[in-house]
């Protein structure tokens, strides 16, 4: 009796051999064998993801949706193919593990930046007190640390948040690594919006004009507050987190602004809230707290 093929081991073995050849070429870097993904879908198809729900499920590739970051599709080996990695493939953009992130956080009032060094693909965020974040995932082999590889690509995802005004320089450093694109998009986008509540959202000079725009339109929905450049040249943002306020609102996100003195308002100047505090009342402003489009 022939035994049955099992098409999903042949397409992971097939890729696994195509991206170990891609890395062991030395040479002429035009020669170098394209490193392959799994394909499905009607069409030229999408990436899609391995993610089997147990050890035999029968369907255990999922395409997602590209903009929602939810996976809609589910494939079985046999009706997935392989296809080369290709530079400039307009499928691909439409999937790439920032899409998703980067629409849910704009409708939820956090528009962010991109940006790249030698170390790969980032998005920023600086928020209302001066604190900022980078976001950035890695692919399925943990080479590449990127914002640009496809969903069905997706290792995990890690994040670092900083605190800027003066020591101690408080961090975080989340990682959201169960290699589930679902779910570790999600968790990192409901962290992002709890830091925003936090320490208050702010325009992002070089955000797309599509994600400011959904951002503008979550201030208009929400009566939410962002924060302008001539806001943060005028003012200075502290989270109050839980401290009383004047609604006598503890546990509710705040941001006390504290409007200083021309002297004091030099972008480099660090003042702690305490110095800010002695010379001007501040004024309070209440976040929405935001949920998870």
């Amino acid at each position: 009796m022939t035994k049955r093929r099992n098409y999903t081991r042949e397409l992971i073995t097939k890729r696994n051999a195509a991206y170990q050849a891609y890395r062991d070429h030395h040479g002429d870097e035009h020669a170098r064998p394209p490193m392959l993904r799994v394909m499905a879908g009607f069409g030229p198809g999408l990436p899609v993801s391995y993610e089997p729900r147990s050890k035999s499920d029968p369907l255990p590739w999922v395409e997602y949706n590209g903009d929602t970051g939810i996976g809609n599709w589910r494939y079985n080996g046999r009706e997935c193919w392989t296809a080369p990695v290709e530079k400039n493939n307009e499928v691909i953009a439409r999937q790439t593990i920032a899409r998703s992130v980067y629409l849910r956080l704009a409708a939820a009032g956090i528009a962010c930046e991109g940006w790249g060094d030698s170390a790969g693909t980032y998005a920023r965020y600086t928020f209302a007190d001066n604190s900022e974040v980078t976001w950035s995932g890695t692919d399925l082999y943990g080479a590449e640390v990127s914002n640009h590889h496809p969903i069905g690509e997706h290792g995990s995802l890690g994040a670092h948040w900083m605190q800027q005004e003066q020591p101690p320089y408080l961090e975080e450093l989340p990682d959201f690594a169960t290699g589930n694109y679902a779910t570790d998009s999600a968790a990192l986008v409901n962290w992002m919006i709890g830091l925003a509540d936090r320490h208050g959202r702010r325009h992002q000079e070089h955000a797309t004009t599509e994600d400011t725009d959904a951002a503008l339109a979550w201030q208009q929905t929400s009566a939410g507050f962002i924060a302008t450049a001539a806001d943060c040249d005028r003012y200075r943002f502290y989270p109050v987190d839980g401290r009383a306020t004047p609604a006598g609102s503890p546990g509710e996100n705040w941001l006390a602004a504290y409007e200083l003195p021309a002297h004091l308002t030099h972008p480099t100047l660090r003042l702690s809230e305490q110095e800010a505090r002695e010379v001007t009342t501040p004024v309070f402003f209440q976040q929405p707290t935001g949920t998870m489009p």
